[in-house]
């Protein structure tokens, strides 16, 4: 569903816990697990860029030709109380120290159909924060850039030892980060989230969880959100594609 505009309502109880406690981690109050590491300019990385908006960026990744993912959090306003306008927010891939490789605008957003903000500007139940940009333009090319697979190598979701996250973060905007490893620890969290071993600095809401597809490349298979408290720990969490974000977001 192409959407523009969403309204706010109540959490329940335990809604609004979970956005506490992501609240809390987009705060940058929580030390992160995994070392990031600068990443050099790699033709696999072009399709991670960010997503501007007029107070700020998140990271987004190219998973279609004209399609990015990120997270439903990083285009609502707080100013305003409202989503920013889709054109206002852009996606700029392979940024790096002011160049890039491609440039475009939002021309739609694609939003859960359930997605509700509370006061704070969070989604009141996490695992509908997530948001497809529809761009007004194309951004294909075969030499330096290409949309990231999605979804799980061979279908079927598992406990993944080697996935990474990959972003931009406020303490390193100009260039993308790795974290590695963020090893998936569950695969079915609460409310159906993938937790996995990196709690990421605040910036990186929107960067892809990404597994080996068995071969040369990656596979997107979660949009991180932040971290939450899970039995007593703190761990990352991210909302699990395919399971509640449809297929044809991506065609």
């Amino acid at each position: 569903m192409l959407r523009r505009a969403m309204s706010s309502g109540k959490p329940s109880a335990r809604a609004a816990l979970a956005a506490f406690l992501l609240s809390v981690a987009l705060a940058g109050g929580s030390p992160a697990v995994a070392a990031p590491e600068p990443l050099e300019p790699a033709f696999t990385w072009n399709a991670i860029g960010r997503v501007n908006v007029p107070h700020g960026f998140c990271t987004g990744t190219l998973v279609g030709p004209s399609e990015v993912l990120t997270v439903a959090h990083c285009l609502w306003s707080r100013r305003r109380e409202r989503l920013y306008d889709p054109d206002e927010v852009h996606f700029v891939a392979g940024w790096r120290r002011g160049s890039h490789i491609a440039h475009a605008r939002a021309s739609a957003f694609r939003l859960a159909s359930d997605l509700v903000f509370d006061a704070r500007g969070l989604p009141t139940r996490l695992e509908t924060d997530w948001a497809v940009l529809r761009l007004e333009r194309a951004l294909l090319d075969l030499d330096l850039l290409q949309p990231l697979a999605v979804g799980w190598p061979g279908g079927r979701p598992t406990v993944a030892r080697s996935a990474q996250l990959l972003g931009y973060a406020q303490d390193r905007p100009h260039l993308p980060v790795r974290l590695a490893p963020c090893p998936i620890e569950s695969a079915s969290g609460p409310a159906g989230l993938l937790l996995h071993g990196c709690v990421a600095s605040q910036g990186l809401s929107g960067a892809p969880l990404l597994v080996p597809d068995g071969t040369t490349g990656w596979s997107v298979v979660g949009v991180h959100l932040g971290s939450i408290l899970h039995e007593g720990r703190r761990v990352g969490v991210a909302v699990p594609l395919r399971r509640s974000l449809p297929e044809t977001l991506f065609r």
